[in-house]
């Protein structure tokens, strides 16, 4: 067994809970090695690049939070959090410099106001992940976010689903978008209908964009109704809790498992348990790569609009947390959205209240109107916090857009590019479904080093969706502006999707 087999056939992730208390009294230096591996269980992370302090990894199923929690999430942040946190292409939130003493509280509060960090780590699903626009959207297909909340009741807590292979990302969506980036998951639902017009999903299995091997979900061939969507999920998990690959983390995505034994064996290893034959797959009703949902945008509802806000590289300040909140309750229904693009929505405005929203000086530092640079720009956590990270990459982020947009000075881009960065091949950063990837890199030019990235071009997804390709090694951040130039430039958007 490796390290993790060997700690999780000892005892399950979700028994350290009874520890935690104890944990909490005795300090940081109490903590057994393994159990830092089982706190994951529980959203909490040691970072060794700040000794001593944690992290927790929220569940916000389709990034949905009510007001009061967003409230309560900007006092943990002020108060024990040093004032930021960080959004993530999960749909997620993540607060920062934690002692373990603090975080049974911490716990506490949280469950106060509906929300919990339990499974958010290690072997189990993580967040449920779909459009951040769901029963807004004017054009699509189904609400599919009950769903999402379907699913953490059914798995959540359930010691069925505590011990998988590794971890596992499900998304599911009924916009015509794919704005959960459902090929970028294990498991994914996108909208499709069936021949006798009725509405559903067609299933996608084994994306993963990590390690050395990144790959986009291929289709099962199965569509399933809305109420199927919980049990075909848990047959799935079933099977690859059962089959998966354990002896090497590195090869214990489902991925692995479909290289291994082949989409059409899976699906027989599913139909099996389900105890019948799921039908082929529906017309698949998705047109595209999401859209962003930044800017004042009408809702499906007559005389409501949404509210959709840039921020930047997905760090945000507890002040703005509470402003947030302050916002949706004023000009809204007291609802916030997260999108897998790092930015917030804030739904149901009244058109005639828009004007009043537009002046608010929130909407100064977290724009619905920013530049096309910045538009598309996502970046992962990066060194400051993440170990596994080469660089600092919500820095060189912003640095790299600010001397993008010098450059272009007035001229129009003519379309928003995707550019994404991520510090490490774990691909937080979702580089490889961008316009313009990078991935970080160190260097050493002229005896010193520098931080540069490798450049990768032309992901997307979709109909025809496709990783992106490498195209340049070791390019430094001083580099990247005069290479990056030409192609957010009109004239190399010329016949772009």
């Amino acid at each position: 067994m490796n390290k993790i087999e060997a700690l999780k056939a000892q005892r399950d992730g979700l028994d350290v809970i009874d520890d935690l208390d104890q944990f909490a009294r005795q300090g940081y230096e109490s903590i057994p090695e393994d159990d830092f591996e089982r706190l994951k269980w529980y959203g909490v992370f040691r970072r060794k690049t700040t000794p001593g302090y944690f992290m927790i990894r929220l569940r916000l199923p389709n990034g949905i939070v009510t007001a009061a929690q967003m409230r309560e999430l900007a006092n943990l942040v002020i108060v024990y959090g040093r004032g930021s946190a960080d959004l993530t292409t999960r749909q997620n939130i993540q607060l920062r410099w934690l002692t373990i003493d603090q975080i049974p509280v911490v716990f506490e509060r949280l469950r106060m106001v509906g929300l919990t960090s339990q499974q958010s780590g290690m072997d189990n699903v993580r967040n449920y992940v779909g459009c951040p626009i769901a029963g807004l959207d004017p054009d699509e297909m189904l609400d599919a976010s009950p769903l999402t909340f379907a699913l953490q009741e059914a798995l959540l807590n359930k010691r069925d689903y505590s011990n998988l292979p590794r971890k596992f990302n499900i998304a599911i969506t009924g916009c015509r978008e794919d704005c959960g980036h459902a090929q970028a998951n294990d498991l994914g639902f996108l909208p499709a209908t069936e021949a006798r017009g009725e509405v559903g999903f067609n299933i996608w299995v084994g994306g993963a964009l990590g390690g050395k091997e990144p790959r986009l979900g291929e289709p099962l061939d199965a569509f399933v109704h809305p109420y199927e969507v919980v049990e075909v999920a848990r047959r799935i998990l079933e099977v690859y809790r059962d089959e998966g690959p354990r002896d090497s983390r590195l090869e214990a995505r489902l991925k692995a498992l479909l290289k291994q034994r082949g989409v059409v064996w899976f699906r027989e290893q599913v139909e099996e348990r389900l105890g019948r034959p799921l039908p082929p797959a529906g017309r698949d009703e998705t047109r595209g790569h999401g859209g962003d949902h930044i800017g004042i945008r009408p809702q499906r509802h007559p005389g409501r609009m949404y509210a959709g806000l840039l921020v930047p590289v997905g760090r945000i300040r507890g002040e703005q947390m509470r402003e947030l909140a302050r916002l949706a309750d004023t000009y809204g229904a007291g609802e916030i959205r997260l999108t897998t693009d790092q930015n917030v929505i804030i739904p149901h405005v009244a058109s005639e209240a828009v004007p009043a929203l537009l002046q608010e000086p929130l909407l100064a530092e977290l724009t619905p109107n920013p530049s096309p640079v910045m538009r598309g720009l996502v970046s992962c956590t990066g060194n400051d916090y993440c170990h596994f990270s080469l660089i600092d990459t919500k820095g060189r982020a912003l640095e790299l857009a600010a001397a993008l947009e010098q450059r272009l000075g007035e001229q129009p881009v003519g379309r928003r590019m995707r550019i994404h960065i991520s510090g490490c091949p774990h691909a937080c950063g979702q580089h490889q479904i961008a316009d313009i990837g990078l991935q970080a890199a160190r260097v050493r030019r002229d005896g010193a080093i520098h931080d540069a990235a490798d450049v990768y071009l032309g992901g997307r997804l979709g109909p025809d969706g496709r990783l992106a390709t490498k195209q340049h090694d070791n390019v430094t951040f001083d580099e990247l502006p005069n290479l990056l130039l030409p192609l957010i430039q009109p004239a190399a958007l010329v016949g772009a999707r």
